[in-house]
């Protein structure tokens, strides 16, 4: 049996970290990627008031995380502050920002916890439509970035037919198969064909959400229709992006 306490703790050993990304998953790192330093303190105050200072990252600030210990008891910790920098990052600039983040808890009596590093999202890519795959990666990723498991979060499909008449049927069909938020579009794309939007109140869940993918293609294909994709927007916020997307 292997004795965990000779290994390297990656969160903190940046040198480490950087050859267990190489050597063990085959990161390239000349993509940009989230760099996240995490402080833990008592007083969400205080860590705004540092957040305030940190001008040149993006800070996340959390009020309470839920933790669950050894014997698996859930209990909620103390609040938290994410602190991102975003790039293609070498070891020497990974630990110049560990040092400052030290040189902070250090000052201040919070506790630094480390860094990790997750895939970067693309902000132009946000809005684009997943796959399923995609989509369930995309959960994952909420979850590195701190959306805890079972939160409420928006799920929109898009479904695509041929004709208008079909797809204000599916629409139809949809509603009667539970899912009432379920939408024809009465324009056209470039090509020519129609979508149904379907909105549901989701969740950061991955067997629900699949599932829920399972029902609605089975229903669209039902209806001659394909499904195109998913994303995580409400239907407000759905209907701003794409208004400011056609501006």
């Amino acid at each position: 049996m292997n004795d965990s306490s000779n290994e390297p703790d990656l969160a903190f050993d940046i040198d480490a970290l950087f050859s267990h990304l190489v050597d063990e998953l085959g990161v390239d790192l000349s993509i940009p990627m989230d760099w996240t330093f995490t402080l833990r303190g008592s007083d969400i105050g205080q860590l705004k008031s540092i957040a305030d200072t940190l001008d040149d990252y993006q800070c996340e600030l959390e009020e309470a995380v839920e933790e669950i210990d050894s014997q698996g008891r859930l209990s909620l910790g103390r609040p938290m502050l994410s602190v991102v920098k975003t790039g293609a990052l070498v070891p020497s600039e990974v630990k110049k920002i560990a040092d400052q983040m030290q040189q902070i808890a250090g000052r201040t009596g919070i506790e630094y916890e480390g860094v990790e590093v997750f895939d970067a999202i693309d902000d132009d890519e946000l809005f684009d439509w997943l796959s399923l795959d995609e989509a369930v990666w995309r959960l994952r990723h909420f979850n590195d970035s701190g959306l805890n498991p079972g939160e409420v979060l928006p799920w929109v499909f898009l479904l695509m037919g041929n004709s208008l008449e079909q797809m204000q049927s599916l629409a139809e069909a949809l509603v009667t198969g539970g899912f009432d938020n379920s939408q024809a579009d009465e324009d056209p794309d470039e090509d020519g064909r129609f979508g149904v939007f379907v909105f549901q109140e989701g969740s950061n869940d991955e067997e629900r959400l699949v599932a829920a993918h399972r029902q609605i293609t089975k229903i669209a294909t039902e209806h001659g229709a394909e499904f195109e994709g998913i994303q995580f927007l409400s239907e407000e916020d759905f209907i701003d992006v794409t208004v400011d997307l056609d501006d």
